[in-house]
């Protein structure tokens, strides 16, 4: 069976079809987790944003004037979970309750070292580094979920790889690893 197009599905489901909608939500599930992750930093919260988004989509994709705009529209819904999901978590948590991995580990700690470099990033940002080398999309698929343009994604990676190493050399991180 040709695979449909993503208008196609989207009329569908805008229609009521829900496997059509299944389809959209097999499409866009990995860069909705992406997303997610780039504001809650824990995958199965990303998880769990990325399927509130895409039942929150259901019940509004009627809304959704422009056909083209899906994926943005769809991460849009995704930041905006997620970041609920933080002020919700934020009034539970106290600070003494955050546990801290141990980090004898060199690998363990370049590892911390680079989540660190990526979480001093502007948000924006910090989704295009966590799309493009975590989830592996390419720049056309990062800019049709993100609807942003190739040239773009290229010049925000470049500077975030700048401010990274700016900001891993500042704290020690050794010069021949960057």
């Amino acid at each position: 069976m040709p695979e449909r197009s993503e208008i196609n599905l989207i009329e569908a489901a805008a229609g009521g079809d829900i496997e059509s909608f299944g389809e959209l939500c097999r499409r866009y599930y990995a860069a909705m987790v992406a997303v997610a992750y780039t504001v809650l930093a824990d995958h199965q919260l990303a998880e769990d944003a990325a399927q509130e988004s895409f039942a929150r989509a259901l019940v509004r994709i009627k809304s959704l004037n422009d056909r083209a705009k899906f994926a943005p529209w769809l991460a849009a819904i995704c930041r905006n979970v997620a970041k609920d999901m933080v002020a919700t978590r934020a009034r539970r948590i106290k600070a003494d309750d955050i546990t801290h991995t141990d980090q004898n580990n060199n690998d363990c700690e370049n590892i911390h070292a680079i989540r660190r470099a990526i979480e001093q990033l502007p948000a924006p940002t910090k989704e295009l580094i966590v799309l493009r080398y975590y989830n592996n999309l390419s720049y056309e698929q990062i800019g049709s979920v993100l609807g942003i343009s190739r040239a773009t994604i290229n010049g925000r990676i470049l500077r975030a790889k700048r401010k990274m190493a700016n900001y891993l050399r500042k704290n020690g991180f050794p010069e021949n690893r960057l």
